[in-house]
């Protein structure tokens, strides 16, 4: 072994370890800079209290929905059909859109059915989707959990098949080569392939439905966190509007973390190559 070897190696990990180390110090200074100038911008009364209360006065209205509940509601019960509701759509919607966008990458005439409606589908907003929906659904929850399910079953679909034809062609080439079967080939070559920006996708689709869940919500009913912010901005009750915000967004963060762990587990081999 080269005696320089175990030099390198050593430099090579505590530059490693500084820059994690760095990493999360940016991580956890950008929000705390944020929070700083939120108590700045409401000490200071820039702002009117009604479009931007303090941090103390959320805590106070988050800490009395924890309490007592949201509208005869306890904040469980509010978050836990929120979830539902996500839930329910983020699974069928990524299912679909994974199973439609690869089935696209690799067969053209599944492309060309799926071409024109799916991009007539992608820029059309939500909201734009809710007066249709209640039309065709009423404003039970199938009429919410579907307008998540389109959105996630879009972005998936292009993530899909983009991972899809990224598959490099010498790849299918050689496996052929080797004899491996078209399922052989779909498994151990063009997925792997397209799982890293399958798993991507899969992030941005959770954030995107977590996004609409308020504008779904607007679809009737008096449990889910979107409905706490809709109802406490009609009475003007800020301080409950910025408490379902944060729920919202610790949800988000929550399960981002937990889709980029699953994602560097699974697609291990990302960034190795």
């Amino acid at each position: 072994m080269h005696p320089n070897g175990g030099k390198e190696n050593i430099l090579k990990t505590n530059d490693n370890v500084k820059s994690r180390r760095q990493y999360w110090i940016l991580a956890f200074a950008s929000p705390l800079l944020i929070f700083i100038l939120w108590v700045v911008a409401t000490s200071a009364e820039w702002v009117r209290p009604v479009l931007l209360p303090s941090p103390g006065e959320v805590a106070k209205s988050f800490s009395d929905m924890l309490l007592n509940g949201y509208s005869g509601v306890s904040l469980f019960i509010h978050l836990l059909a929120s979830l539902t509701r996500v839930g329910t759509a983020f699974v069928f919607g990524s299912i679909l859109g994974i199973t439609i966008g690869m089935l696209r990458g690799r067969i053209n005439n599944v492309d060309a059915i799926f071409l024109i409606p799916g991009e007539i589908l992608r820029p059309i907003p939500p909201l734009g989707l809710i007066p249709l929906f209640i039309l065709w659904f009423g404003i039970g929850e199938t009429s919410k959990v579907l307008l998540i399910f389109v959105s996630v079953f879009l972005i998936m679909m292009v993530s899909a098949q983009a991972g899809t034809r990224s598959c490099p062609a010498d790849s299918i080439r050689a496996a052929q080569t080797c004899g491996a079967n078209r399922y052989q080939i779909f498994r151990f070559v063009v997925f792997p392939s397209a799982l890293p920006q399958i798993m991507t996708g899969l992030r941005v689709a959770l954030g995107t439905a977590l996004s609409i869940l308020v504008a779904a919500e607007l679809l009737g009913g008096d449990r889910g966190v979107g409905f706490i912010v809709l109802d406490a901005a009609n009475f003007f009750r800020t301080t409950y509007v910025f408490a379902g915000i944060i729920v919202i967004g610790i949800v988000g963060l929550l399960s981002d973390r937990a889709l980029a762990y699953a994602g560097r587990r699974i697609v291990h081999w990302e960034g190795r190559r």
